[in-house]
Parts: C-alpha cells; structure tokens; sequence
C-alpha cells in the first residue's frame, strides 16, 4: 500500500462520511469493473469523469471520488478504500485478522476465536476475515498485524520437522 494510499484513506475517514455511503462505494467499485476503466483512462475527460460520478456514487462520495479522478489517482481506489478501513478500524479500537482455514468455522468457533483475540490484544471488537488455503491441510492460521497464531496440520507438520532437523 502507498503512502498516497494512506494519506487518501486518512482524509475520507477525516470527512466524516457516513461508513455506509464508504461501503456502497467500495462495493460499486468491486462489482462493476467496467467502472474503474473508465475513472482510471486517461482518454476520459474529467468532467466525464464527474458526470458517472454524480450518476453512480452517493452524494456524500461524490466529491472525494471527483478529487481522486483530479489528480489521476483512481487507480487507487481499491487501496484507498482498504487504507480507510485500517485507520477506521484503528481509531475505534477494532482488531484486524485474517482466519486462513480449510473449511470455514462454525458460528462457536468464530466466537471462540473472536473472544481469543479481544482478550490478547485488548480491543473493543475484531473484524475477521475469512481466507480459504486448501494447503494448511486442516486446522487454521490466524494473522493480525503483528502476529501470527499457527494451529494448522502444516503448521505443526512443519514444527516437527524443524525439530527434528536440529537434533
């Protein structure tokens, strides 16, 4: 991620913007692709620009989104939106994890992890992601911004090994 990327992310959150108008907009982006070509093409006119913009996005969006298209960073949408999301979930203490599993977990599971890791870190709340990896074989691997918790088959596979390698 860049810093122009941060930076962009920081001041969205700073506008005060309602968090939901910030979703739809991430969620346009994703779904429609064709989108993101046009607000990325430097054959497109910036008051073209504006128009799909005033058309598509919710009107709290709208000129944040015409800013970005300015200055020809749209590129970096995709970016902006996950910088946002890191410094929202920062500033109201909400923990960021990635669950990489073979098959999701049951709702009691989640929970279970969910309360391992408010009481680790000390947070208010954690937002888990949900990764499928075929190759941890069975078990899971948690990942947050300066950890990793390895409860994988993998994982303990390759323990051993590194055990047995040292004796």
């Amino acid at each position: 991620m860049t810093q122009t990327s941060i930076n962009y992310g920081k001041v969205l959150y700073e506008l005060s913007i309602p968090k939901e108008a910030v979703e739809v907009s991430r969620r346009i982006l994703e779904e429609v692709g064709e989108l993101s070509v046009v607000l990325e093409s430097p054959v497109v006119t910036l008051a073209e620009k504006e128009r799909v913009i005033e058309r598509i996005f919710p009107q709290e969006m709208k000129n944040f989104l015409c800013i970005v298209c300015k200055y020809a960073h749209a590129s970096l949408l995709p970016e902006i939106f996950q910088a946002y999301q890191d410094y929202y979930n920062e500033q109201h203490k909400i923990l960021t994890a990635d669950l990489y599993c073979v098959s999701a977990p049951s709702a009691a599971q989640l929970e279970g992890i969910r309360k391992f890791l408010l009481d680790r870190y000390h947070t208010q709340d954690a937002e888990i992601r949900i990764i499928k990896d075929e190759s941890l074989v069975g078990g899971f691997l948690i990942r947050t911004h300066d950890q990793e918790f390895d409860y994988s088959l993998k994982g303990r596979i390759n323990a051993l090994q590194q055990k047995l390698i040292w004796r």
